[in-house]
This record gives C-alpha cells, structure tokens and sequence, in this order.
C-alpha cells in the first residue's frame, strides 16, 4: 500500500512539474456590433483537417480569450454567445516561429432577438442517453410537477422503491444517492423522510451513473442517482417562485423561491423551498408458521400509519471570481423537519383452523425533529486554457435530531376481554459529523492522452442514544434490556489515477483507486465493540469505440465496494410492533462487486446496455422468523454471493414534430445463494420493468406528458416483490409573456404503484400489501423574474459518498 500511494503521490508531483508544454500563446478580443465586450462567450479551437476539438475556453469579463501552449497546425475558431449567431474564423495558422498569435478584435453578429430559453428547453428530451450515464431532465417533465423527490425517484428508468422505502437501480441495491455532488448524509428511512420534504420543483435534473470511475469514491455497487438541483445562472438580478397543491386522500403543500445576483467580482444565489405533506401507509400483513406442511398459527396484521411532515430548506452560496483562473466557492445550506408519524396496529393470532386465540391492538406516537447543515469551501484554479486545473474541496456536515416514541400493546383474549397491556416510552438523541478533504487535478497531456489525480481524507463520528421506559401507574422505570447507547467512527483514506487517451475513432480510460479503512464500533448498554481495518484496491476500465457516424459500442469493467450503513452494525433491537423487531449486525462485512457492462447506441437514438456482477458477501436485508416464540426479526446479513444480470433496451426519438417519446425495457435476474441461520439458499427469479415518458407539443404555449411504468414481479434476497405498474398524465401552459407556467398533473391514475410481495423463509411465509398515497392530483404555478445574460455557476462540491450511509 505504501509503494501504491508513493507512486500516485510521484505521478502527481511529476505532473506539476511538467506543466510548462512548449507551444504558441493564441489570443483575441470579442465583441458586439457596438463594440461591448461580451464575457462568457464559448470558443471552440478545432483542427482545419477533421473538425475534431482542440480546446475550448471561454472570454472573462473583458470578453478576452486565451489559448496557451497550442502546438504547431492550422485551426479554426468557432464562437457561440446566446443572442448571436454563430461566428467562425477560418485559417488560424499556428507555427513555432510565431509564439504569439493574436487575433485581434471579433465582431459578432445580432441574432434572432426571440431566441428564448422555452425554446431551447423544448428541444431537450425528458432523458438523455450519455456515454457514461443517463440524464433525466425533470424541469422539463409535466408529469413530475408537484411531486416530492421520493416520488420522482419510482418513476425514474430503472429506478425501484421498495415498501421500506428503500431504492434499488436496476434490480440491485446499494446506490449512492448525491445531491449537487455530495452524498445526501443519510439512509434509510431519514434519507426517504427527506427527499418526501424536498419538493421536485427544486430540481433541474438527475444522473444516474451505473458504472462510476476511479474518480468517485468506490462505494455503491449498484451506482450513483445526483440530483442536480436548479440555480439561476443569468447575470444580474434574476429569480423565480413557484407554489404547488397536491389532493391525493391527504392534501400536500410545496413552495419556493430563488434569488442570485451576478456581477463580474462574484456570484451570489439563495435557494428557500418549503413543504408540508400529509400521506399515509397502510400495509396488511398475514403471517403463516408452518409445521412441515401443516399450518400451525397465522399472524394478521393491518397497520395505518400517517406521515405528516413540515421541512424548510435553505441553501446559500456565493463564488468569487479572485483572477481569471481562479475561483473562491462557499456553499452553506442546512435543514429542519418535524416528523409526527401515528400509526394504529391490530394483530389476531390464530391457529391452523384460523380460530382465534387472542389479539392485541399496537399503537405508537412519535415526535421527530432532525436538523442538519454542512458548509463547502471549494478552490479551483486553471493553470492554462488546455485543461490543466486543481479543484480542493474543503467539507463539514452536521445531523442531529431529539425523537421521543410512545408504545401502547393492549391484548387480548378471543372473547375481546382484556387481558394485559404494556405501556413503553422512548427517547432518541443522535448526532453524526462528518469532515472531509479533497483535492483532484487534471492535467491534457501530448499526443490526445489526459491524465487525473486525486487524494482525500473522510473522518466521521456518530453517537445515537436510544433509552427505553416502562410506564406503569404513570411512574416510568428505565428499560436497560431494551435501551442501546451507539458509538462509532470511521476514517477512510484515499487516492486513484486516471489516464485517458484519445483517437480519431477510439479512446480508452483505466483507472486505479485506493481506499483505507479505519472503523471502530461501541455498544455502550453491553460494553460490546469492534474495530475494522483495511486497504483495497479498485481498478476501473472503459473502452469507447465509434465505429461509425451512427453506430458505436462502450465497455466498461470495475471493482466497487459497499461499507454498512453505520446503524445497521448497532446490535440494538429496536421495536416495531408487539411481534416484530428490527435489529443490527455487528458482524456485518462489507460487500465487494465486480461490474461490467457493454453498451450499443444507434444514431444517439437506440441504446442497449447488458451488465454482469458478481458480488461476495452481499448485504441482503432479511426477515428471520421464529416458529418457535413466534417473532419476528427484520436484520441484516452476509450472503456468500449474488450473481447479478441484466439487459436493458431504451429508445429515444422525436416521432413527429408533436411527439417525442422515451422508452426503456429492462429485463435482469439475479441469484442469490448463501446461508441464513442455518439455512443454505440458492435462488434467482427473471424480471422485467418497462418505463416509457411520452411528451407532446399541442399548440405555442401549451404541452402535455402520459407516462407509463410496469415492473414485473422481482427477487430480492428472500423476498419477491409482486407487479406493479403506474399510469400519469400531465397538462402545462405558459402565461405572462412566458414567463409564468401553469401545470395540472395526476400520478398514478389508477392506483396500482403501491408494492407488495411475498417472503418465505424456512417455515413461514409472509405475503404483504402497503398502500400509499400514491394516486394525487396536483396544481403548481411557477414565475421566473429578472434580466440577463447566462452566466456559469458552480454546482458540486466535494463531499464524500459513505455519508450517504448514515441512518438514524
């Protein structure tokens, strides 16, 4: 390991060293008709033999340009500024004996005045098929109005949520899920109660990244879902509101306001979005415990649960512009919810003649409030117009939450007497910080080869107390046997390369990244502990070749890691009803994956993409009942392996000048095998989801959406997931000179995206339905306010992707 990091840290130096490459200085001066400089012009330098990219720079505030180090050859210039037409110079000859070339002052050309933004929106299609990912442009969806940002995620391609909540790509779980570049900071349920707070007309768009490089963090086997939220990147004074209402059986409310001001010295943006939400789960559960084939109890179950929940979410930022090449970024943002979930549960027990034996009614209140900010300092400098530049990023994130749970069990016989009840009370602190560095540097080498680097440093420190109480004649006594007291920290270190090269018709990238490990682990209540420590190495490979104008194909293989979330080592039990528990593993390992994919694009029109991965102690989430005392046991384990494949169709295409349609079909299967608690599995079952998005352009000003999602029943671990298919529609119109949009949109018309599935394991089967308020109608109005020219803006930071394995 410390001949690896030598050499990286040698490569790294070495690439500094070098960063003078002899070549000819190319420079110039745009202007408009009346002799303005016109900053943020985009200037392409392209070969005069093939049109391929040279380089690419774009004008300060000046409206100047420069080019260093441009070797020997002829060139031209090709110009583009919004508002403008495009301006190209033709034969711009760089040669040694001219270290100097200067092209004076450019003048472009008035354009179309009515070349709106609508304009260019309407032509981006809903998804985006990319070489190393897929790109959702959820501004530009009608259906996606109105909702949270859970909600989007069920209907994205290839996306699942599961009735926990939990989301899987593909068919796999283990995804990272980032917000502008940095990990969400949470799992689980608080990472799905916050993105259910987050109303989607904050976003601009989502990538999904199933094959990441070196230079992500090797974490998530299943890949990465960026939400890319909106910004204002106009110069000057520019803003927008918005408002939404949402009726499904509860009513939801969703609000927000952007404001950013620009000027040559810095860039300034505040975000606000506020959101109340009421929705409900009401999930139904019949329970058989089996005596060889003989049923011997069954468990019935209806559970109602309401969530109501009330979020305000700042976001601040500001970047200055210290020289032409070097930019001081500062982002805050933080956030409050309060969580006032009430659930009622009715359980009967009864025996293999479904006779009743007795009963008990559940019920529990709970009182949440979390809170969380983080602060991002990022420094990017570009040392010339080739590309070279070093972006650090500089990280500290804070969650905390104060949580007080009420447990009611009142049971009772099979004649409704009363027979006994049990009272408890909870109260639950936790606090989670992270702090991190970062630094990663590119650097465009002779002959079409590039070459990144990168080091960084991630510290975290979790401390989750949980104390029970037993009431009993309204005195409390302290339940030890049911209380834990959680401490645990986690170092990880790392560094990776990466060296591309390039030709006319084929390029290939191979990457190395390095990771430490240092986890450490404390149950307070038992005194129980554990330390981990480990080094690992995870290469990456893609291979891209274009094998004409409209065909092309792309490789990729890599080795990806998957750490437990932080609570799920806990080996607290926690409670969920009378019968059913939820506990940790401290034994849990981390699951390592080895990925491949081939992909086929035609025409940028049809793609095709089949996986392969295998990954060794798959972290499954597993049901364990008890025949015996008749519990049961929602935990965590290690399967020896799943073999995971997929193959997934998508076809994007502007049908007529009224229609774009974007459809994928994906079929996989995955087997599973291993042992749990004694039992050897091996077990796989073939799906299929389909997800096709239909727009369609009605008259100027007025457009609408049909989508459509179906996926096949699927296998995860012990548990098959039974069909599920969600029909929406949408309708959008502008007004105020287009600068206001309404939009009326339904989400699952005919009320069938709940999930529901069936588990089985050893001898008891479990088949559960849990219903949502999925099927709402929505009514949103928006207004963009403001003038001025497009401006570039930071978006990313550079946090680390295990925070999105906290849990509360």
């Amino acid at each position: 390991m410390k001949k690896s990091l030598f050499i990286v840290a040698a490569l790294f130096l070495h690439s500094f060293l070098c960063s003078a490459i002899e070549g000819v200085t190319l420079k110039g001066h745009i202007v408009d008709p009346e002799n303005n400089p016109q900053p943020f012009a985009t200037v392409l330098l392209k070969s005069s033999i093939d049109s391929s990219l040279y380089k690419g720079e774009i004008t300060n505030d000046k409206g100047q340009f420069l080019f260093e180090n441009v070797k020997e050859g002829d060139y031209y210039l090709l110009i583009n500024i919004v508002g403008f037409e495009r301006k190209i110079v033709n034969s711009v000859h760089i040669s040694f004996s001219n270290p100097i070339v200067d092209l004076g002052t450019i003048k472009m050309k008035a354009g179309a005045k009515e070349l709106a933004t609508v304009n260019i929106q309407a032509d981006k299609p809903f998804i985006e098929q990319q070489t190393d990912k897929t790109v959702v442009n959820i501004e530009n969806s009608i259906i996606q109005n109105g909702s949270s940002i859970m909600e989007v995620m069920e209907k994205l391609p290839g996306v699942m949520v599961d009735q926990n909540d939990k989301i899987s790509l593909r068919g796999k779980q283990g995804v990272i899920i980032m917000i502008d570049g940095r990990p969400t900071g949470m799992a689980g349920q608080d990472l799905a109660t916050m993105l259910k707070g987050i109303p989607s007309s904050n976003i601009q768009k989502i990538e999904i990244i199933t094959n990441p490089s070196a230079k992500y963090d090797a974490a998530g086997n299943a890949g990465i879902i960026n939400i890319i939220m909106k910004k204002n990147k106009r110069e000057g004074y520019n803003g927008s509101v918005s408002a939404g209402f949402g009726q499904g059986r509860y009513s939801k409310y969703n609000g927000s306001l952007s404001l950013n001001y620009k000027n040559k010295n810095y860039n300034f943006f505040l975000n606000y979005s506020y959101s109340k939400r009421l929705g409900f789960n009401n999930l139904t559960i019949d329970r058989k415990f089996y005596n060889n084939d003989t049923i011997n109890t069954i468990y019935r179950t209806e559970n109602y649960i309401l969530y109501p929940t009330e979020s305000h979410s700042p976001r601040v930022g500001i970047d200055f512009y210290l020289s032409p090449k070097t930019t001081l970024s500062l982002l805050g943002s933080g956030g409050t919810m309060k969580f006032r979930p009430e659930g009622t549960d009715h359980t009967n027990i009864l025996d293999g003649n479904e006779q009743l034996i007795y009963s008990y009614d559940f019920e529990s209140v709970s009182k949440d409030n979390w809170y969380n900010y983080s602060g991002n300092a990022e420094l990017k400098h570009q040392f010339d117009s080739t590309g070279q530049e070093v972006i650090v990023n500089l990280d500290y994130a804070n969650y905390w939450s104060n949580n007080s749970q009420s447990f009611l069990t009142t049971y009772h016989n099979a004649d409704g007497s009363f027979m006994s009840q049990d009272d408890l009370l909870n109260e639950q602190k936790s606090d989670l910080s992270l702090y991190s560095l970062k630094a990663d540097y590119s650097k465009p080498l002779k002959k079409d080869y590039s070459f990144d680097a990168g080091l960084k440093s991630s510290y975290v420190t979790s401390d989750n107390n949980i104390r029970f109480y037993s009431r009993f004649n309204n005195e409390e006594t302290f339940d030890s046997a049911r209380s834990s007291h959680f401490l645990y920290s986690e170092n990880i270190n790392a560094a990776y390369v990466n060296l591309k090269k390039n030709y006319k018709k084929f390029s290939y990238q191979l990457g190395l990244r390095s990771e430490q490990t240092i986890a450490r682990g404390k149950q307070v209540m038992n005194s129980r502990t554990f330390n981990r420590s480990y080094i690992q190495l995870f290469p990456t490979a893609y291979i891209d070749y274009k094998i004409s104008e409209k065909h092309n194909i792309n490789v990729s293989l890599g080795r990806r890691i998957d750490r437990p979330a932080y609570e799920q080592m806990n080996p607290y039990r926690s409670l969920i009803n009378a019968t059913t528990f939820s506990e940790g593993n401290p034994y849990l390992l981390p699951q390592l994956t080895y990925n491949t994919e081939l992909s086929y694009s035609y025409n940028n029109m049809f793609f095709a993409n089949f996986t392969y991965s295998l990954t060794s102690d798959n972290i499954t989430d597993v049901l364990i009942q008890d025949s015996e005392t008749q519990t049961t046991t929602q935990t965590v384990v290690n399967l020896n392996k799943l073999n995971f494949y997929s193959l997934n169709l998508t076809f994007s295409k502007k049908l007529t000048k009224w229609w774009n349609t974007n459809t994928s079909l994906l079929t996989y299967y995955g087997e599973y095998s291993g042992v749990i608690k004694n039992n050897y599995i091996n077990q796989g079952t073939p799906s299929i989801y389909l997800n096709t998005n239909n727009s369609f352009f009605i008259i100027d000003g007025l457009s609408a959406e049909l989508g459509f999602r179906y996926s096949h029943k699927a296998l995860n671990g012990i548990t098959t997931e039974l069909t599920t298919y969600n029909l929406s529609a949408g309708i959008q119109k502008t007004v105020l000179k287009k600068k206001g949009t309404i939009t009326v949109n339904m989400t699952d018309i005919l009320w069938s995206a709940y999930p529901r599935g069936v588990t089985e394991f050893d001898n008891v089967r479990e088949d559960w339905v849990a219903k949502r308020d999925t099927r709402v109608l929505n009514v949103s109005f928006s207004y963009k306010f403001g003038k001025g020219k497009s401006a570039k803006m930071r978006k990313n930071t550079g946090a680390d992707d295990e925070k999105g394995r906290i849990k509360g």
